[in-house]
């Protein structure tokens, strides 16, 4: 019988074709911590882990502390048991283990409620970059897509030349599962696009060929994933705030619900693949999804 580390990476390929990559890159994760408990206690076969092996692994996880001394958080207690259940579910399902791990109950999951900056917090923080160097309009534009574009974190690292349209005023977004949809571009925003593009994004020396949007001066290559998140961070701090990608996100859902933006409408605008929600955006047209962004966006109408 095989050992849960044997069958890691068979579990892993099979996840790819569903998620994202660094959804799977989280799972590994999750499941290394969980290997590393199972080897403690010597379950060393994937037959020998049963619904008191995970009750177990549940009662270690709330004895940990976590980065600042602090007990593990409901939410990634949730979390380090979903993905073994999951694992664990797929061995069932391919003939690695006789026990049906379905109906294990997971600890409850509390969300925290999340604050979302004002339109005149907002307002603050993409005023903060100094626009006159060349990273600091490149770092103003970060910030104008996380919020005025609702863009996710991986969204924006993906951004290729080739998706800025100028001349239709649009952009093509590549969101989970490679799922696609295009935005519309305020003029506004059009114009500091096309002064970052002539002005900014040759200063930051990109190689030749290089085809990122946006760009490291580094190395002349597209700007780390991580460092995109520390844009938001250093300038939000600046100001007394604490703002991260995926809150401008909320934010920008937020206040274009405030503006009147109807709900079919924001999803489309976001991209969610909520089942129960994706017939009724599936048919708004392009042109009415522009009509309501300029409607109701702050960043649009200004």
């Amino acid at each position: 019988m095989s050992s849960p580390r044997e069958l890691l990476e068979f579990f892993l390929v099979e996840r790819s074709l569903y998620v994202a990559e660094v959804t799977v890159q989280g799972d590994r994760r999750y499941l290394e911590s969980f290997f590393a408990f199972l080897d403690s206690v010597g379950a060393d076969h994937i037959g020998m882990v049963d619904f008191e092996c995970l009750a177990r692994y549940r009662e270690h996880l709330e004895r940990q502390s976590g980065r600042w001394g602090r007990g593990f958080g409901n939410a990634f207690i949730h979390k380090s048991m979903q993905v073994p259940r999951l694992f664990l579910n797929w061995a069932f399902s391919n003939g690695h283990t006789l026990v049906d791990f379905t109906l294990y109950p997971l600890p409850h999951r509390v969300s925290a409620e999340i604050e979302v900056p004002t339109v005149d917090q907002v307002k603050q923080l993409l005023a903060a970059p100094d626009t006159s160097t060349p990273s600091g309009l490149r770092d103003f534009l970060i910030l104008e897509f996380y919020y005025t574009l609702a863009l996710r974190r991986r969204e924006s690292h993906r951004l290729d030349l080739s998706d800025i349209k100028l001349t239709r005023k649009t952009v093509r977004v590549v969101g989970k599962k490679s799922r696609e949809r295009l935005l519309p571009l305020s003029d506004r925003l059009c114009v500091e696009i096309d002064r970052y593009l002539r002005e900014s994004r040759p200063q930051l020396r990109p190689y030749p060929d290089e085809q990122a949007f946006w760009i490291s001066p580094q190395n002349g290559g597209r700007l780390g994933y991580t460092y995109l998140r520390e844009i938001v961070h250093r300038h939000s701090k600046r100001l007394g705030l604490k703002i991260y990608p995926h809150l401008l996100r909320h934010a920008s859902a937020t206040h274009l619900l405030e503006g009147g933006a109807e709900l079919p409408h924001i999803q489309a605008f976001l991209g969610h693949s909520n089942p129960n929600s994706t017939e009724r955006y599936a048919k708004v047209q392009p042109l009415e999804l522009k009509a309501e962004f300029e409607r109701c966006h702050p960043r649009a109408r200004s």
